[in-house]
């Protein structure tokens, strides 16, 4: 199919946006929002895992939707796509990624998207593969046919109602809350066309527009707010239109691509027959595990028996019982006041014989020392 030639404007003309290439391939309206709207969000989640500013993910959406008024889904996929805008949106607004680096992020999200891969060793890409190889020359290719396709102006088609949100709400005195939201507004309608259906200020005025009715925040009507930034009444309902009609739609988990060979039909990982092996020992292993450790109901034997271990612990406790009551008696009973007058009385008659004993010990010291001075008095006087 030929392409046609679209004069490169900031807004496309009426006769290109009618009638898309997609439209005359055979694409219903409905299928081509889905896969513009999918590729719009692998742009967005790519940017947030590769950490590059909004400014480089609002380039890469709109460069999508325009591509996609030039090229038909029959040609290009929205993945592939998607992949080589956000690696060129981030070459022109100076905020280069290398190339490894954008193919390892979609890889990963093709990986989780399509087979459920959650595991980091079944969403990484070998560098040295066939894969990585693949999908490189595919990147290039790909970025280089929407350089052509868009007359190598990029500059030209990527202005952003972003820097006129701050602008028009500082001017309405509006919060920062009403601010905020008009922003998220913002970035959600890059999932849609209205980036080549509307200039940018009137994607902004719309932001506002939503954020004031949904904070309840008045705006001035006579004369009416928007007329000071030169957008029509039209046009901001339209768009209003169009972006709350985006929140209808459920999030795109994956999308087959219309183009005639599907790339992405077999998923040839070169670790995901060995991954999936080991997944099954370690289901089994764990099945057995839980098998063994699982109780089992007991056998009319074994409730017997448990019966009479029960009766026998039970009549031991009562006998150990018996047992403490006589010998905390019997403790009682030596303690009682007849016991301890009696305990008394041995006691004194033991202290008075020992006291006894003491005296005649020191009495008979006392007749053995005076003896023996006697006997030297007598020894002095013979001698002498």
């Amino acid at each position: 199919m030929a392409t046609r030639a679209v004069p490169v404007h900031v807004v496309l003309p009426a006769p290109s946006l009618a009638r898309s290439p997609s439209l005359e391939d055979g694409v219903t309206s409905t299928t081509e929002r889905l896969h513009r709207s999918f590729g719009c969000e692998l742009i967005q989640e790519a940017g947030v895992l590769l950490r590059l500013p909004q400014v480089v993910t609002a380039t890469a959406q709109t460069l999508l939707q325009r591509f996609y008024y030039r090229k038909s889904l029959r040609q290009f996929d929205a993945f592939r796509v998607a992949v080589s805008c956000l690696f060129l949106a981030a070459k022109v607004e100076e905020k280069p990624k290398r190339i490894k680096d954008v193919i390892g992020v979609f890889y990963a999200m093709f990986r989780r998207r399509k087979w459920q891969r959650s595991t980091v060793s079944q969403q990484l890409v070998d560098l040295d593969g066939a894969t990585f190889s693949q999908w490189r020359m595919w990147l290039i290719m790909v970025e280089r046919q929407v350089l052509i396709d868009l007359g190598f102006s990029i500059y030209s088609v990527t202005e952003h109602p972003h820097k006129y949100v701050l602008y028009n709400v500082k001017v309405l005195d509006g919060s920062s809350a009403l601010a905020q939201q008009a922003w998220g507004y913002i970035n959600d309608s890059l999932r849609t066309d209205l980036c080549v259906r509307y200039k940018a200020q009137v994607i902004a005025c719309a932001a506002i527009f939503l954020a004031s009715r949904f904070q309840g925040v008045a705006l001035p009507e006579n004369p009416p707010w928007y007329s000071l930034f030169d957008v029509d009444k039209t046009q901001l309902y339209a768009a209003s239109v169009v972006i709350m009609e985006l929140y209808k739609q459920e999030k795109i988990q994956w999308l087959e691509p219309l183009t005639e060979t599907n790339s992405f039909e077999v998923d040839d990982h070169p670790m995901e027959e060995e991954e999936d092996v080991q997944e099954k020992v370690q289901e089994t292993a764990k099945a057995e595990v839980e098998k063994e450790i699982a109780p089992q109901e007991p056998t009319t034997e074994e409730k017997n028996s448990q019966e009479i271990k029960q009766k026998l612990n039970s009549s031991e406790k009562r006998r150990s019982r018996w047992d403490d009551g006589l010998a905390k008696s019997r403790r009682d009973r030596s303690k009682s006041p007849d016991t301890r007058s009696r305990s008394g009385s041995r006691e004194r008659r033991r202290s008075r014989r020992r006291r006894s004993r003491s005296r005649s010990r020191s009495s008979d010291r006392s007749r053995s020392s005076r003896s023996r001075r006697r006997g030297r008095r007598t020894y002095s006087r013979s001698r002498s």
